[in-house]
């Protein structure tokens, strides 16, 4: 599909108030993403009871289930996003996971629950390497860790959200097991839960039809071979591979913590799941947004000053006051003090977490983006949300054998990855700084394929955006 030719500043390839309209938009859109993924972590129990399944089988729910193909689809998307129009990508992947989250609402056996997960997780497929490569090209590089920061942001505010929401719904139904919806008749208060989540994306897809899908930068219109793109990743293999699973093991405690958190103060606190969701999840809202807000103004502050590796060390600093406030709080026998210490831990997760494909833009040409974000994301969800939440499980089931054992197998899981994970960022720092050096001096271009056609005996340059 053809791109629009748009106006440009020398800000980015839209004027101000269309990038941050964008942006905004794509906020919008990553919190409802998150919000229809995550709800399941509060409708643990009502789920478990009604269905007859384990903790394991859940956290395949959560993790396996939806990253199947969200992570395996995410690298042809991200082909796609870096040679086609972005915009329509993200509209169809709206309708798409909106659809499938109300179709959870609709499974009466854990097959056919399991079956709408995988769906939810291909339409949220598309967002992320069309978004990330349409922020990249309606901003400056000095206000990109601002922008992607903002937007990253939506994934703690998608996370606290969904687990509010829940909550909320769940006290509006006062406890009743079943309520009468229009159109979908009498269903369970869990699966009213996912339909009402569901349908907001609807709207957001026409809403999305309105933004401006912003003209490629100079250096990323130039379309390239697989064959270019694997040598370029290939030619940084180490730096790319201590970065992207340095992420993915943080993601994996990110997720195997917050996934649970809910079911903690349910089981070891006494709480309710409407409780649980509404308290826990205000928290996650306002300071694990914080905390994404902040990645990006500091990042990109410490960044201005010529501190090149600022983003790798932000992210180090961050985990290394999460984990003392995440065994605190998960340790804490009373319930305000847990709920103050994981809150506030939540907000140094999502600040380690927001700073991850920011860092990796930084070390990416222009007509790497797309998938460059495909691939970050294939291994985060992979390993991050693919194991995270089902070693947490396996831990509480197979070693503890007791439910009320789970926040000890939360840490169990997360303690040892977070520390591996800052471990292999501090050894991808010298390598970074050297790529970002490169880059800056303009020499980074497509490499040639290793056995390149006849004919092919130089450097082809990036084409000029228009």
């Amino acid at each position: 599909m053809r791109e629009n030719s748009l106006p440009t500043t020398t800000a980015g390839t839209l004027r101000p108030s269309l990038a941050w309209y964008l942006l905004g938009v794509l906020l919008i859109a990553n919190v409802l993403s998150f919000v229809d993924r995550q709800i399941l972590s509060l409708l643990v129990q009502p789920i478990r009871a009604d269905l007859g399944i384990s903790d394991t089988e859940i956290s395949l729910l959560q993790g396996f289930a939806f990253t199947v193909l969200y992570s395996v689809l995410g690298l042809p998307l991200g082909r796609y996003a870096d040679h086609r129009n972005r915009k329509w990508l993200i509209v169809c992947g709206v309708v798409i996971w909106s659809l499938m989250t109300m179709a959870c609402g609709l499974a009466d056996t854990y097959g056919k629950l399991f079956v709408a997960r995988i769906g939810v997780g291909i339409g949220e497929a598309t967002l992320a390497p069309a978004a990330y490569s349409m922020i990249c090209d309606a901003f400056s590089a000095r206000r990109r860790g601002t922008a992607l920061g903002l937007y990253s942001s939506g994934i703690y505010l998608g996370i606290g959200a969904s687990i509010a929401i829940g909550g909320f719904v769940l006290a509006a139904l006062h406890g009743a097991s079943e309520v009468v919806l229009p159109l979908f008749g009498a269903v369970r208060a869990w699966q009213a839960a996912f339909i009402l989540v569901g349908a907001p994306g609807l709207l957001l897809a026409l809403i999305l039809t309105t933004v401006r899908e912003p003209a490629r930068q100079s250096g990323s219109t130039r379309p390239t071979t697989l064959a270019e793109t694997f040598a370029y990743l290939s030619r940084h293999r180490t730096l790319f591979g201590l970065q992207l699973l340095g992420y993915a093991l943080i993601a994996l405690a990110a997720y195997g913590v917050g996934t649970w958190v809910p079911t903690v103060f349910i089981r070891s606190h006494g709480w309710t799941a409407a409780q649980a969701g509404i308290n826990y999840g205000l928290f996650v809202t306002l300071l694990g947004t914080l905390g994404g807000l902040a990645s990006g103004a500091l990042s990109d502050r410490w960044l201005a000053s010529g501190r090149g590796d600022a983003r790798l060390m932000l992210t180090i600093i961050s985990l290394a006051l999460w984990l003392p406030l995440l065994t605190a709080g998960m340790l804490a026998g009373d319930s305000g003090n847990a709920l103050i210490l994981l809150g506030v831990a939540a907000s140094l997760s999502s600040m380690a977490n927001s700073l991850g494909p920011t860092a990796l833009h930084d070390i990416v040409p222009g007509w790497l983006r797309g998938q460059a974000t495909a691939l970050f994301f294939f291994v985060i969800n992979m390993i991050g949300l693919g194991v995270g939440p089902t070693a947490v499980a396996l831990v509480t089931d197979h070693v503890f054998h007791d439910d009320l054992a789970l926040r000890y197998s939360a840490l169990v899981v997360a303690l040892p990855a977070v520390i591996c994970g800052g471990v292999l960022l501090l050894l991808a720092r010298r390598r970074y700084l050297a790529l970002r050096a490169e880059l800056a001096g303009g020499s980074v271009m497509p490499a040639a394929p290793s056995t390149p056609p006849a004919g092919a005996g130089h450097t082809v340059q990036p084409a000029e955006s228009h």
